[in-house]
């Protein structure tokens, strides 16, 4: 796995490469996510739900953050959960989030490029949609 972009690499100290190229997270915010992925797959939406609204609330109450060592690595799988529910903007907002924890060497910095890709994509196909149709 690969979380830094540009100069991340060049400003870790030695004992960084050792563990830098691996997704930490707190288990409980972990589970949440899986359940979320799975729920989704099997087409139970209730408890999708369910899971990613108890995977908010572990975001956003302040009282359990604090016993969150991962802070970035919950907000970039919330993130993701948002983006799959097709809410760009709150997906955007939890990876900012998540920058703001850990500037440097954060997967969020690939989920934000990979969302600015796709929306740039969709304009040019637009674009050459609506000069076909002409």
């Amino acid at each position: 796995m690969f979380k830094g972009v540009g100069d991340d690499f060049q400003n870790r100290i030695f004992n960084d490469h050792l563990f830098m190229n691996c997704a930490l997270v707190d288990a409980r915010p972990f589970m949440l996510y899986l359940q979320y992925l799975t729920y989704r797959d099997l087409g139970v939406r209730q408890r999708q739900l369910q899971a990613l609204n108890e995977l908010k609330g572990i975001m956003t109450f302040i009282e359990k953050q604090s016993q969150l060592f991962h802070h970035e690595t919950v907000s970039n799988l919330y993130g993701h959960c948002k983006e799959l529910e097709g809410e760009r903007q709150a997906a955007f907002e939890a990876y900012a989030a998540s920058l703001k924890y850990k500037p440097r060497d954060n997967a969020a910095n690939w989920h934000l490029a990979i969302m600015i890709y796709k929306l740039l994509s969709r304009q040019s196909e637009l674009t050459d949609l609506l000069h076909t149709n002409n």
